[in-house]
């Protein structure tokens, strides 16, 4: 199995790591951006809903 395959299933919540080691969270995918330079704001995007 690919790393990109074995990512892609930890994702969506299969047991890729051991017993009880799924990552599943609902609503869509959330970004925090750490601010680039002295004075700026962090930022936030949002995704798309993870069709679950």
């Amino acid at each position: 199995m690919t790393f990109a395959e074995w990512l892609y299933r930890y994702l969506f919540g299969e047991e890729m790591a051991g017993w009880d080691s799924a990552a599943v969270y609902p609503g869509p995918v959330w970004l925090e951006y750490p601010p680039a330079g002295p004075g700026q704001h962090t930022r936030e995007a949002y995704g798309p809903e993870r069709g679950m």
